[in-house]
């Protein structure tokens, strides 16, 4: 599985990966430029229309194997279909990470409020408060991908909160064993691109560029984890 997730980016037309790849050296660029830095909102967008095609396109391969291996990166082409499936995609991301951002604001809060010598009873309630966030972050995390996949076959917001859908995949073997291989990829992306970042402005570029290999391959993972 992770073989043939790593080696997805590279299948089809060089054409697409180089697209890509300076999609998200336009993300690099334009955040440096200051005022202009809201212009990478628009190279975002496109790259996550795109990781929302590879998802669909491999969800709608049927998940067989010999299937996989004929399938092919999607090309850019409709670039405003892109950059709608990349709001509703961000969107969606959004309100499923929105849970969690809250709880943990309200868990920070409550600690700073609680500190100084009566430690105990904010002691016992930040663990409280922070277990109970981590879980919640977890789940939502975890239902993240069934809803961008909803969203991909239909084409709405309304795939992506359809409780149905989303309970069956939660409860899914091949689902969760494709969201936990696209966390280890994405994990590990993080962690090489980020010492990489270290290396100076090469590595910062070298980065970037891989940056779009890791989507892809990352998007590849959780569209066979609803294929199968």
């Amino acid at each position: 599985m992770f073989r043939e997730a790593l080696t997805y980016p590279v299948r089809g037309d060089h054409e697409t990966l180089l697209v890509g790849v300076i999609l998200s050296l336009a993300v690099g660029l334009l955040a440096r430029l200051g005022v202009l830095a809201l212009l990478a909102v628009v190279p975002v967008v496109l790259l996550a229309g795109y990781a929302l095609a590879v998802v669909r396109a491999t969800a709608e391969s049927g998940g067989s194997t010999a299937s996989l291996r004929e399938d092919s990166p999607p090309r850019f082409g409709d670039f405003r279909a892109l950059a709608g499936d990349g709001l509703r995609a961000l969107v969606v991301a959004g309100s499923f990470l929105l849970v969690p951002a809250v709880g943990l604001a309200v868990t920070v809060r409550g600690a700073a409020a609680g500190g100084g010598p009566a430690g105990l009873g904010a002691t016992v309630f930040v663990l409280g408060a922070s277990t109970t966030v981590l879980l919640v972050s977890l789940a939502f995390a975890y239902l993240l991908p069934a809803a961008l996949a909803g969203v991909a076959r239909r084409g709405d917001l309304s795939g992506a909160f359809d409780r149905g859908r989303l309970r069956r995949l939660a409860g899914d073997g091949g689902y969760f064993v494709g969201s936990v291989g696209a966390l280890v990829v994405g994990a590990s992306a993080v962690v090489l691109l980020g010492s990489l970042t270290a290396l100076g402005r090469p590595g910062e570029v070298a980065a970037l560029a891989l940056s779009f290999y890791a989507l892809v391959a990352v998007a590849r993972l959780l569209g066979r984890g609803v294929a199968r």
